[in-house]
């Protein structure tokens, strides 16, 4: 027996719900680029930076894309402060899905899905890709890292 599907829009509203009225994690924060933007396609995020670490203290903004095929496929993500982190593009910040969990397995996850009910919690959102590359993060605290406030140069 499917499941029904939430369609592209709705679980969009719903995270853009969430997350103007800060409802997620702490540690991250996200909304729409363009309040306009009427197919709720591209998003800005923040991560604040883990402790004990080279990220400490630190705000880091990122662009996500929401291609038409979302949530089925995972967003587009870069960052947009420059960072120093394995799958992370050193010309324009993108973040290989490969590097992060969550990103990668994302089809997989979507997939078992949609042939079974759907958990409590989502476990497919833009909040829960932001806070597995903050846990990416948190892996690689000891790395160096350009001077804060620095973007990439596609961002300047």
């Amino acid at each position: 027996m499917a499941v029904a599907q939430v369609p592209r829009n709705f679980k969009l509203l719903a995270e853009l719900e969430k997350g103007e009225k800060g409802m997620g994690a702490g540690a991250c924060s996200y909304g729409l680029e363009d309040p306009e933007d009427i197919f709720m396609t591209h998003w800005r995020g923040t991560i604040w930076g883990p402790p004990h670490g080279n990220h400490e203290n630190r705000i880091y903004e990122l662009k996500m894309e929401c291609g038409p095929n979302y949530p089925k496929e995972p967003p587009t993500i870069h960052f947009v402060s420059q960072i120093n982190l394995p799958g992370v593009s050193p010309q324009d910040g993108k973040v290989d899905k490969n590097a992060v969990a969550i990103l990668r397995d994302w089809t997989r996850i979507a997939t078992e899905l949609a042939k079974n009910p759907r958990p409590k919690e989502d476990p497919l959102s833009l909040e829960t890709a932001l806070i597995a590359i903050r846990k990416y993060m948190e892996e690689h605290k000891k790395l160096p890292q350009p001077p804060e406030g620095s973007k990439f140069a596609i961002y300047k």
